[in-house]
């Protein structure tokens, strides 16, 4: 009898301390399902703030409006594959109100953006304001000039050009009007300032030149014209008297003794004889 009491006694300590580990096990259970849940929640909070900037930042974009059309065409040059560097640059752009509600057309924004990266902004142009009503079923037309930098010759550049609007109610919408690739080019329809100056500079060698040349030609006529007068007054005066002697040579003793009396007359004779 005390055998058994014994062993019910010892099933039953037995059975008390398995429930008790039992219970230890599911309240630890417990508490790590807690802390798993409450850093699940966390994730899901962090999640969904994040898809709601997202959708409030895709909200803030604004978009083109399903009632206008924006038509757009380059006016000089006439083609956009190659824009002149340091030259006028201009464009058309068409705005149609199709719409019940009028819009107020705003300013018109134009930049280079890199090619391989458009949101990469290279060069940005003055901002042209309009703040023009255009009422609905009407349509207006707005100009944009800007010069592109000659810096960029040769080279590939994205131009964006963007309209920015809004409705009667104050919404805002934007157009992209022109979103491509142009390449900038050297203006070679009229000589620059440092083509034309080296232009002057050669037309001055030239006249420089000119009149050296007439100076010198000038100057050898001139000695030729000296050199055949005094030819000619030399043949003048050789020629002038053919039988005449040139005696300018001869002394003046030996042309007074020439000239003295002949022997054949009577004071040569009367003379001769005192001499003897």
């Amino acid at each position: 009898m005390i055998s058994r009491r014994i062993l019910r006694l010892l099933l039953g300590l037995a059975a008390l301390s398995t429930c008790f580990i039992t219970m230890k096990a599911d309240d630890a259970v417990d508490g790590e399902v807690e802390e798993e849940l409450s850093v699940n929640e966390e994730d899901i909070i962090a999640v969904s703030e994040d898809k709601i900037s997202d959708a409030v930042e895709v909200d803030n974009v604004m978009k083109p409006s399903a009632d206008v059309h924006v038509a757009f065409i380059f006016t000089h040059p006439e083609h956009s594959e190659g824009l002149p560097g340091g030259k006028l640059v201009q464009f058309l752009m068409g705005f149609q109100n199709h719409g019940e509600k009028e819009f107020t057309v705003l300013f018109c924004e134009t930049s280079f953006r890199y090619p391989q990266d458009f949101s990469y902004h290279i060069q940005n142009f003055s901002r042209v304001q309009y703040n023009r009503v255009v009422a609905a079923k009407q349509e207006a037309t707005f100009n944009y000039a800007f010069y592109p930098s000659d810096q960029f010759a040769g080279r590939p550049l994205g131009l964006v050009v963007e309209l920015q609007y809004e409705d009667s109610d104050g919404k805002g919408y934007k157009n992209t009007v022109f979103n491509e690739t142009v390449t900038i080019v050297e203006d070679e329809s009229n000589f620059n300032t440092e083509t034309g100056f080296l232009y002057v500079i050669f037309a001055a060698v030239v006249v420089l030149i000119l009149l050296a040349g007439q100076h010198f030609l000038s100057k050898l006529t001139r000695r030729h014209g000296m050199a055949k007068s005094r030819q000619t007054q030399l043949t003048e005066i050789g020629t002038s008297k053919k039988n005449e002697v040139d005696f300018e040579w001869i002394p003046r003793e030996v042309l007074n003794h020439n000239k003295s009396p002949k022997s054949g007359s009577p004071r040569h004779r009367k003379q001769t004889q005192r001499l003897d």
